[in-house]
């Protein structure tokens, strides 16, 4: 294979992925109830979840360092590399990964990363346009460019059943975050398409939160047609399997896909949450 592929583990890589082009994550870590953890495929996320939970102190996360990056790429079987991170504006995933790239291309490797704009479904979708392209035998520099155009072009959306997390972390009011919960109101939020979060509607209930999401999906496909929906949820996978009968309906994706979500995207979406990408 010319080209092989590197992503933090905020991205969920598929069996297709890995099939199609040589595939590597690199995990963040996480600290919850005063444990620190590795996000990688032998962490035990329900166990990480019920230590968030029963646990007064804030769960916080860490990016992997410039030379977990250099590492990974050095440790690719080509000499041609693509990663894959989360959005820039909410970690600094994107700022590691562009340092490792410099100290790898300094030995010879050639590196390119893609700031995903996104999170866990959109880092996925982005990662199966990348194996797509690789396997069509695309040149380096065509792959940059549609890749770079897919993800200027992708949306992303998403649900929480709680907003503790982001309470916790200083991302919401508490006094908000509370009446939020006392009123069973839950938020559908997305990315603003250059990476940030963004408001996009309220509902009362998880099942109308779950209807206005797939109302929104379908809102923002604007009669399009093709392509692919990935959706991630986090222990949640009736209520992923229901968004993705709802949205079939009204949509024309030539394939859905549900993935649970990796540690990192479990930490912040909180048991329930799902999100979706296109």
């Amino acid at each position: 294979m010319d080209y092989a592929l590197v992503a933090d583990s905020s991205c969920e890589l598929t069996a297709e992925i890995k099939e199609t082009i040589p595939s590597a994550g690199v995990p963040l870590t996480m600290t919850a109830g005063g444990k620190e953890y590795v996000d990688d495929e032998r962490l035990d996320v329900d166990a990480f979840l019920r230590d968030i939970e029963n646990s007064r102190d804030t769960p916080r996360s860490s990016c992997p360092s410039p030379e977990d990056y250099a590492n990974a790429f050095a440790a690719s079987p080509a000499e041609k590399v693509f990663a894959v991170t989360l959005s820039s504006k909410l970690s600094g995933s994107y700022t590691s990964a562009m340092i490792g790239s410099k100290l790898e291309q300094a030995r010879g490797k050639t590196v390119h990363i893609f700031d995903s704009k996104s999170a866990s479904a959109g880092e996925t979708l982005t990662a199966l346009k990348i194996a797509e392209l690789a396997g069509l035998k695309a040149d380096f520099q065509t792959i940059v460019e549609e890749t770079q155009r897919f993800i200027n072009n992708m949306k992303t959306f998403f649900v929480l059943e709680n907003t503790d997390i982001m309470v916790k972390n200083g991302r919401m009011n508490p006094l908000l975050g509370k009446a939020l919960g006392l009123l069973n109101i839950r938020l559908i939020l997305g990315s603003d398409g250059e990476g940030s979060i963004k408001l996009f509607s309220k509902a009362r209930g998880a099942a109308t939160a779950l209807h206005r999401l797939a109302e929104t999906v379908t809102e923002n496909r604007a009669g399009a047609s093709g392509g692919r929906l990935v959706i991630t949820h986090c222990m949640n996978p009736q209520g992923a399997a229901a968004l993705a009968g709802e949205v079939r309906e009204a949509c024309r994706f030539d394939g859905v896909d549900l993935l649970q979500t990796s540690g990192l995207s479990s930490m912040y979406a909180s048991r329930g949450g799902i999100i979706a990408a296109f």
